[in-house]
């Protein structure tokens, strides 16, 4: 009997570390770190072409890096906010043909920005091996420091000049501005965490402020960000 006892009791302590590990409850706290790669672009409209413009519109490769922690207010359900670094922007790529000359471009916008996200995550435990994560929420971004190079070939048939330009970005509300200095928006995340710490994620970024300088607005002109997010990290 007192062989059953302490079995029964083995069983119970283990049964109650594997729940543990898979339910987050109200008081649970961790602290994290993520990075990974980031695919932007900027979405035009109200200008003239804005149709073309967005047609000619590339990827943009960058690099995200967020510290964050997860706060439980219920099982299996936190709020995440965090602070983040973000690299991100656009590709213009294209090309036109007129008595014979032809003149491609390509101009590429890389803007550097810190954000503060405050997501909703909801976690859904997948037995003893981790758990999905669905999570939402806005983010708060200020545009800090960024580049525009530009690349022009013209080709006749004499040859080739190809130029190339870099420019520094100036973020502002001014006319003389490249783009609005602050950024908001929303984030829609999926992601999954071994019981190890390691995370494994893809967010994508909604920007619904207009980045066009305030003083530069006419009409309804408008350019928003447009962010996939993928990274690792590690939670603890």
């Amino acid at each position: 009997m007192k062989r059953m006892i302490l079995l029964g009791s083995a069983l119970l302590f283990s049964a109650s570390a594997t729940f543990a590990q898979t339910t987050m409850s109200g008081s649970d706290a961790r602290i994290g770190i993520k990075a990974g790669v980031n695919l932007s672009t900027i979405r035009y409209s109200g200008f003239d072409g804005s149709s073309a413009l967005n047609d000619n519109t590339k990827q943009n490769v960058g690099y995200n890096f967020t510290v964050f922690g997860d706060f439980g207010v219920g099982n299996n359900f936190f709020i995440q906010p965090g602070v983040s670094l973000q690299n991100k922007g656009t590709k213009i790529e294209g090309s036109s043909t007129s008595g014979g000359v032809t003149t491609s471009g390509k101009i590429k916008t890389n803007v550097m920005a810190i954000e503060v996200p405050v997501n909703a995550v909801l976690r859904i435990p997948t037995g003893t091996s981790g758990a999905l994560q669905i999570s939402a929420g806005p983010y708060i971004g200020f545009n800090i420091d960024g580049k525009t190079k530009t690349n022009t070939t013209v080709t006749t048939p004499a040859g080739s000049t190809t130029t190339n330009e870099s420019n520094n970005l100036n973020f502002g509300s001014k006319t003389d501005d490249d783009l609005s200095s602050t950024d908001f928006g929303a984030n829609f995340g999926l992601g999954y965490r071994l019981n190890s710490g390691f995370t494994l994620g893809a967010n994508y970024g909604l920007g619904l402020s207009n980045l066009v300088p305030k003083d530069s607005r006419s009409g309804d002109r408008k350019a928003t960000n447009r962010v996939w997010g993928f990274s690792v990290g590690y939670s603890f």
